[in-house]
């Protein structure tokens, strides 16, 4: 099979590999479409030490190629997407329903071969089958829904919450619809004007800041007086978390998904004066169903992400494209 590799930071090449072989209780996927997530980027700009050569690629779908021995509920066909964390499965974590945590997960794309290859191998019980009317390139975007979905569940009731989203990128996008759906007023943040713009085209915020000014926490009064009631940041950076800490009310809440490349310094002072709630989300635990169940039923749309897409014999230029956040880009897809 055709495989892209990561090699060396900015660096990709195209291999002939043997087609990955399964075991009795895996599920093998002919891969349709892939999505290219930031943290495929921190990868490919060499943010991240990992042993090469990597096949990435953890945002997927694709149609059931073959099935193990003791795996029952599918067949050869049948159009899928699947998670790409693999727990352990009886750890403390794992055991207390916290699988994301599981200390000894294996992740797809980054301890073992991803999506970015003709075919995928991959445990049964991750893998969920997908209805016709979301195509593929829309179900490559169903794990960065869940990555949304599963920390707005953590944030609990949000009916007429005034809330923050920092970062109007595809999670923070997915974040806007998904808190939109129940109840939430939204304002968004970002610097770049494009990605402003369009969440507001969109109604899937109520307002919008650009946090490159200097008087955010005056804006947030605006739209919430006293600062907001909950900020989901989803960037990453040492000045978005601060942002964070600045926007978010006393005994407010602060939920941080972004990834981020360095430590950072920040004004703990804040969290100790306000009584702010600082929660890490990191991936998701149980979120696929619902996420297909949300998308199937128009109430989230991730269709309108996608701004660029290139064929898997194009990948390297992708990736070049992607890394350099060309053309008022907001989510780019592989296709197969």
């Amino acid at each position: 099979m055709k495989a892209l590799i990561y090699a060396k930071p900015k660096t990709l090449v195209y291999t002939d590999l043997s087609k990955p072989k399964i075991t009795d209780n895996e599920i093998l996927i002919k891969i349709k479409s892939v999505g290219i997530c930031g943290t495929d980027l921190h990868i490919y700009n060499g943010g991240m030490d990992l042993p090469t050569p990597l096949i990435m690629g953890h945002e997927f779908s694709g149609v059931v190629e073959q099935i193990g021995k003791k795996v029952n509920g599918f067949k050869s066909g049948d159009r899928v997407v699947g998670e790409h964390v693999i727990p352990c499965r009886r750890c403390y974590y794992c055991l207390k329903g916290k699988p994301n945590l599981c200390p000894q997960a294996k992740i797809i794309g980054l301890h073992r071969p991803g999506a970015l290859a003709e075919y995928l191998a991959i445990p049964a019980d991750l893998v969920y089958k997908i209805p016709p009317k979301i195509s593929f390139e829309e179900a490559a975007l169903i794990e960065p829904l869940t990555i949304a979905l599963y920390a707005v569940e953590k944030a609990g009731q949000l009916l007429d919450k005034n809330v923050a989203v920092i970062g109007q990128g595809p999670i923070g996008l997915l974040l806007d619809q998904t808190l939109k759906s129940v109840g939430a007023n939204i304002v968004g943040l970002d610097v770049q004007g494009h990605r402003l713009k369009f969440a507001k085209k969109k109604k899937w915020v109520d307002a919008v800041i650009n946090s490159g000014q200097h008087n955010i926490v005056k804006q947030i009064e605006n739209f919430a007086p006293g600062g907001v009631d909950m900020t989901f940041e989803a960037v990453g950076k040492e000045v978005t978390a601060q942002i964070a800490l600045d926007i978010t009310a006393r005994d407010g809440h602060i939920f941080l998904l972004g990834v981020f490349e360095n430590p950072s310094r920040l004004d703990l002072m804040k969290i100790i004066k306000k009584e702010l709630n600082v929660h890490g989300s990191w991936t998701c635990a149980f979120s696929f169903p619902e996420a297909i169940d949300l998308v199937a039923k128009n109430k989230i749309n991730l269709k309108n992400l996608i701004t660029h897409r290139y064929a898997f014999e194009d990948g390297v230029k992708a990736f070049r494209d992607a890394a350099g956040y060309s053309g008022k880009r907001i989510k780019t897809v592989i296709n197969f």
